[in-house]
């Protein structure tokens, strides 16, 4: 009876208590499917995607990209192709992983240290609606990751939900693209026609307190809210900035 007993023990023992941690040392991209909108090419905006990518990689940290269907992911840029960028979109590492970006069913979300969203218009259709992005998004946060996301890719953030029920940025403070840039100046989105919805109306709606950039004041367009693990970004040029904050704000295992 006596080495049954312990036996039993070192059962349980190898089934629950004796589970080896997972590491966590990678750092998840959402990243869109969408590759046109009204006929001209989008995707993930090129610079919002190759910068941050660079800035983990110089730190060592795994890098993988989410799609919600998986494969090659559209990616556009409007002649911003600094040599910088030219030379990170040439390097095997970022070719391979935006040529084979994975399916969230394939995501372990416990290897994760961070999110990070890079924008593009795609955003607002399908990262933002896919249950399985979203529930990734919201297990990696609750599990103590951060999350970064730049420009229009804080679309995604809109309806993530936790398990208390409750909206991911409710009580964050942020920003995201401005509304009164995209009616002015964004001929892709038709100043803003195109789009399903107001981003700062719906995080205003989910309780986010939300930083609108100030132009004249020039404030407002990058966002640290430390205590909650959140960077934002309102425009593209911010991807170094938000990668080196999300950094900051990491614990490695």
């Amino acid at each position: 009876m006596k080495k049954i007993s312990i036996l039993t023990a070192i059962i349980a023992c190898l089934m629950f208590s004796c589970k080896k941690p997972v590491k966590k040392e990678k750092i998840l991209f959402i990243t869109t499917n969408v590759d046109t909108l009204k006929g001209a090419p989008n995707g993930t905006y090129l610079i919002e995607l190759a910068i941050p990518f660079q800035t983990f990689t110089e730190q060592q940290l795994d890098i993988d990209i989410v799609s919600p269907q998986g494969g090659a992911i559209p990616i556009y840029h409007s002649g911003d192709t600094t040599s910088l960028v030219k030379e990170i979109i040439k390097t095997d590492h970022f070719i391979n992983k935006t040529a084979h970006s994975l399916k969230p069913s394939s995501i372990n979300p416990d290897e994760y240290l961070a999110v990070m969203i890079p924008g593009g218009y795609g955003q607002f259709w399908d990262t933002h609606t896919n249950p399985e992005i979203q529930a990734l998004i919201a297990q990696i946060y609750e599990s103590g990751g951060v999350i970064g996301s730049v420009g229009h890719g804080t679309a995604t953030l809109i309806d993530v939900t936790l398990s208390n029920g409750e909206y991911l940025v409710k009580d964050k403070t942020m920003t995201s693209f401005p509304s009164w840039n995209e009616k002015n100046i964004m001929v892709q989105s038709d100043y803003g026609k195109l789009l399903p919805y107001d981003m700062e109306v719906q995080l205003k709606k989910r309780g986010a307190h939300l930083k609108v950039y100030n132009h004249d004041k020039k404030i407002n367009y990058e966002i640290i809210d430390a205590q909650n693990r959140l960077v934002t970004a309102s425009f593209a040029n911010s991807g170094k900035f938000v990668a080196q904050e999300v950094l900051k704000l990491i614990t490695r295992e």
